[in-house]
């Protein structure tokens, strides 16, 4: 590792091995993410409602076709699904 960087553990941040932000405690029993860059803290329900969001807005907008926007939520419901078990 070249002098002067440090790996995100050493620093004490929250980051995988593969470098993404991870869920960790926020405010005790609730679940949420940290975001790498600033530092804040938001609650899983937050994040997972902006997803929910941007990709009904890029598919209404017309960014994403709406047959490929259905494909990527159902892609994410299930891995979520196989995750949770």
């Amino acid at each position: 590792m070249p002098e002067g960087t440090t790996s995100a553990s050493a620093r004490g941040g929250r980051r995988t091995s593969n470098g993404r932000a991870r869920l960790t405690t926020v405010n005790g029993d609730r679940r949420g993410f940290v975001v790498p860059i600033v530092h804040v803290s938001l609650p899983e329900s937050a994040v997972t409602a902006g997803f929910w969001a941007a990709l009904g807005t890029a598919a209404v907008v017309g960014i994403v076709d709406l047959p490929l926007a259905a494909l990527i939520g159902a892609g994410v419901v299930v891995a979520r699904h196989r995750n949770a078990h």
